[in-house]
């Protein structure tokens, strides 16, 4: 029997290879799943039922204690697999995972969708890097992404779990909210993030006070750490709510009637279904987030200016979702068997 180590560092690594781990299983290939304690990452995977082993830390954001909570994390994944016997080693952009894996001589395949990231380790640590068809080469070249090394998967990745969506009835009576609320469900930008840039966190401060002076709105955040929590307690304490348990994130995204985030998954999982999504992530924009602009179905409000574009106002929640995108599963895991 195929073995393949997959590493999840990040919470919205869960949804994503949650179907790719129950294709491989369907093919008779074992799944060695690791995590690192960070964000929603655990409680996640124990609400799937996701078997894993929970290693390391996120290693905060200064840059010294990130390179050694690198090597440490990456120490700690080889003591783990190195009796495993796995054939290959899969990810999204986990790099503690390709630093272990080209240790132990393991043939790595790092799925990444974002092109302006920290591209030396990627090109040095990774045997292959699977990326969305969609980002061009241009793109890649001039984020220093080595292009020898690219496979392409004919979609978004968040496309790969989307086609399962079912939405649910009641949803909201479960939070607690009234369906006559209108829902508005923020994401943090990750602080602690190696593309973070704090205009927006000073772009969040001013969404969150249009919000909380609007009528008739329930603000809802899904906090990443404490340190977010406690940034925006201080600054809204009792006029914003905390999602203080793990949901089946698609769910409550559906169930909203605008989704604003400081970037990330959750923002293409939101314009994907079709839920007035607003960004204000002001790092380096995403290719594939321009895309779903162009399409109109994702607005960017990267500059306190812009914070006019934000529209509140209720939506039809529809009572049923069909996915576009049939057979990207299938399509992903054979590429990854290939190799």
């Amino acid at each position: 029997m195929k073995k393949i180590w997959i590493d999840l560092d990040n919470s919205p690594h869960i949804p994503l290879f949650r179907p790719v781990i129950e294709e491989l299983g369907r093919r008779n290939v074992e799944c060695v799943v690791t995590a690192r304690d960070y964000a929603q990452t655990k409680s996640l995977l124990e609400f799937w039922g996701i078997p894993f082993r929970l290693i390391g830390r996120h290693g905060g954001k200064n840059k010294i204690k990130k390179v050694l909570n690198l090597f440490d994390r990456a120490s700690a994944l080889r003591g783990y697999i190195k009796d495993k016997s796995v054939d290959l080693a899969l990810s999204h952009g986990s790099r503690t995972q390709l630093v272990a894996a080209k240790f132990m001589g393991i043939k790595s395949v790092l799925m990444m969708d974002y092109e302006y990231t920290e591209a030396k380790i990627f090109n040095y640590f990774s045997s292959h890097i699977l990326i969305p068809r969609y980002i061009p080469d241009s793109r890649l070249e001039s984020a220093n992404i080595n292009t020898k090394k690219v496979l392409r998967y004919s979609g978004f990745k968040e496309e790969l779990y989307l086609n399962d969506f079912s939405p649910e009835q009641g949803f909201r009576s479960q939070l607690g909210i009234s369906d006559e609320k209108i829902l508005v469900t923020v994401r943090p930008p990750a602080m602690e993030g190696n593309y973070h840039d704090s205009m927006s966190e000073k772009i969040l401060l001013e969404i969150l006070e249009k919000l909380t002076a609007a009528d008739n709105v329930y603000t809802l955040i899904i906090s990443r750490t404490a340190r977010d929590r406690s940034f925006l307690e201080e600054n809204f304490d009792g006029k914003i709510h905390f999602l203080e348990r793990a949901v089946d994130g698609l769910q409550l995204i559906w169930n909203s009637d605008i989704f604003i985030s400081g970037g990330g998954s959750m923002n293409r999982e939101s314009a994907l279904l079709g839920v007035p999504t607003y960004s204000f992530f002001t790092g380096r924009t995403p290719y594939l987030d321009e895309h779903l602009a162009r399409e109109g179905r994702l607005t960017f409000i990267d500059t306190p200016e812009k914070i006019g574009l934000l529209d509140i106002t209720k939506r039809d929640i529809p009572g049923s979702y069909i996915g576009g995108n049939t057979g990207l599963v299938d399509e992903v895991v054979d590429i990854v068997l290939s190799l």
